[in-house]
């Protein structure tokens, strides 16, 4: 299984939103054969997330890892020190 989170691809869904695909900087928009091609080499690569036009992909490690580290810090079953009454 693979999740593929693309940014601003060029689809019919801009037309649907009533948004023109024009009103965005098209440096920004992806084609959808790009989009898929990388999603099958991120696939290919044995990635269970793949972000095609995020070039870093330590930032999505990073991402991860910041998300379980606040994840654990909810385990307390206590409220916080700066949620007590004073």
């Amino acid at each position: 299984m693979q999740t593929v989170l693309p940014a601003g691809t060029a689809t019919e869904f801009y037309d649907h939103a009533g948004i023109p695909l024009s009103a965005f900087d098209q440096a920004a928009i992806m084609t959808t054969e790009n989009l898929v091609d990388a999603a099958l080499v991120g696939f290919d690569q044995g990635e269970v997330v793949t972000l095609p036009s995020v070039h870093d992909a330590g930032l999505w490690l990073a991402y991860e890892n910041a998300r379980w580290t606040l994840f654990g810090a909810t385990q307390t079953g206590m409220p916080a020190p700066r949620y007590k009454g004073n």
